[in-house]
This record gives C-alpha cells, sequence and structure tokens, in this order.
C-alpha cells in the first residue's frame, strides 16, 4: 500500500531512540524527508546518521528541549527550513514520573505538564501555519494508556497529563478540520522500550516481588502476554500520518496488545 508520504516533510520529536525513533525510521521508509528532535545533541546526531544511512532522504537534527517554551518554537522553525515546509508533526516527546501523591511536588507537576502537554500544545501552535500552507498536514500525538487507564498508583502525574493532552487531541482536530488538518492520537500500552527496566524496578521496589515478577506484570497486561515492540506502535502512527488516513481524524488508537480494559 502506497502511503503517499514521498516528499513530504515530517518533524518528529522525542526521536532519537524509543517510540519516537521508530516513528521517523518508519516515515523516512515510506519517502518522507524527516527532522529528528531530541535533547542530547551526540545521541541525536548518531540516530540522524543511521536513518541517513539506511533510508537514503533528507534526515534533519534538531537539538532542543521541549520542556522549554522558546525551544518549541525554534525546533518547529529549524526543522521546517532544513526540510522545506512542514506536512507532519509527531508530538513523541515526554517523561513518565513515578511517584506518588507525597512524593510530586509542584515543581515536580510543573515539570510533567511542560514536557507531556504543553511541548505538544506549543509544537502545534508553532507548526500550524506550515501545516496549513500544506493542505493536508497532520498532527500524531503519541499518549499512552495511563490517560484513559491507571493501572499503578505511580501514574497519577503522567496519567493527568497524558489524559490532559487526549483531550486536546480531540479540540485540536475540531479547529484543524476547516484547514484539511487532521489530528489524531496513538496511545501505546506496554511497549519494551529503553524506559522499561526502571519502570519494572519501580514496580518492584513498591509492589513487592522481583524484576521478573514485574516484567511479567507488565506482559500480563496485554492479552496477547507480551510486550509490544516500538516499531509497532510506528506503523500505526505512519498511517495517521499518511493519505490512506483520510477519513480519520479526532481519534484515540490504542496500540496495547488488548490492554485497555474498557469499551
Amino acid at each position: 500500500m502506497d502511503m503517499e508520504l514521498r516528499g513530504k516533510c515530517a518533524l518528529v520529536t522525542g526521536s532519537s531512540e524509543g517510540i519516537g525513533h521508530a516513528v521517523a525510521r518508519g516515515l523516512a521508509l515510506e519517502g518522507a524527508r524527516v527532522a529528528l528532535c531530541a535533547r542530547r545533541p551526540g545521541v541525536l546526531e548518531k540516530a540522524a546518521d543511521r536513518l541517513r544511512a539506511e533510508t537514503g532522504v533528507k534526515i534533519a537534527a534538531v537539538s532542543a528541549d521541549l520542556s522549554r517554551a522558546g525551544d518549541c518554537a525554534r525546533a518547529v522553525a529549524e526543522a521546517a527550513a532544513a526540510l522545506g515546509g512542514l506536512d507532519v508533526l509527531v508530538n513523541n516527546v515526554g517523561q513518565i514520573k513515578l511517584a506518588g501523591v507525597e512524593e510530586l511536588s509542584d515543581e515536580d507537576w510543573r515539570a510533567e505538564i511542560d514536557r507531556n502537554v504543553m511541548s505538544a500544545v506549543r509544537c502545534s501552535r508553532a507548526a500550524w501555519p506550515h501545516l496549513k500552507k500544506s493542505g493536508s498536514g497532520r498532527v500524531v500525538n503519541i499518549t499512552g494508556l495511563a490517560g484513559k487507564q491507571v493501572y499503578l498508583p505511580g501514574d497519577m502525574a503522567t496519567s493527568m497529563t497524558k489524559a490532559s493532552l487526549n483531550s486536546f487531541t480531540k479540540t485540536l482536530a475540531h479547529e484543524g478540520a476547516g484547514f484539511g488538518i487532521l489530528v489524531n492520537n496513538v496511545c501505546p500500552g506496554p511497549i519494551e522500550t529503553e524506559g522499561m527496566p526502571e519502570r519494572l524496578e519501580w514496580i518492584a521496589e513498591r509492589l513487592g516481588g522481583t524484576v521478573e515478577d514485574a516484567l511479567k506484570n507488565r506482559e500480563n497486561a496485554s492479552l496477547l502476554k507480551r510486550l509490544g515492540r516500538p516499531s509497532e506502535v510506528a506503523d500505526v502512527a505512519v498511517f495517521l500520518a499518511s493519505a490512506r488516513a483520510s477519513f480519520v481524524t479526532g481519534v484515540t488508537v490504542e496500540v496495547g496488545g488488548g490492554a485497555a480494559h474498557y469499551i
């Protein structure tokens, strides 16, 4: 199936590794020009070099801390300048702060909101003129099942901020429809990323048992009894960014192996 992404220009935030990098790779393999964006310049450049060698398409690298308002606007501007425009924005940057209510300070809450919510709000705002000009713009927000269903008490801050991002997606889809901009969520469940070991250690410490027990807990959350792969999330995100999803907007697509236990 031709996704009609060849020559499109895409910015993927938080894309030096994990789900974001898998999404960037998926877009590049479809022929899109892609700007990677992450905080660590060294890791970012290595990731960009790998994609250039593998795909042969234009890959730009923009180093930015998207918890900062100024960096969001700058990242979008640099990506659009490097690629020659912007048709697709994938807001993937985010963090998970595993903590209970007594452990979360006001500063912690602000950091969670800035990185998990405001990064997407600010990047979308900066990208909006480019996406309107495109005539077929796409915004794909990577959220998480914690925004719809809480598994662990430590998911408090993540759950609240991801739920906010889900709401932002729905309202932005209404605003974008008149400009041909489609806005959707991809909602990963238990995915095997670089951050999973830390999460497993936290689960083992707080809920008791071993790291192996915690891994089995995460695997059993899925009906398929395994962790998902970043590429499996990326496949859905690439579809939503493509011409093939031309009648899909304002929805949340779950990629969690059946881990969501609601109708």
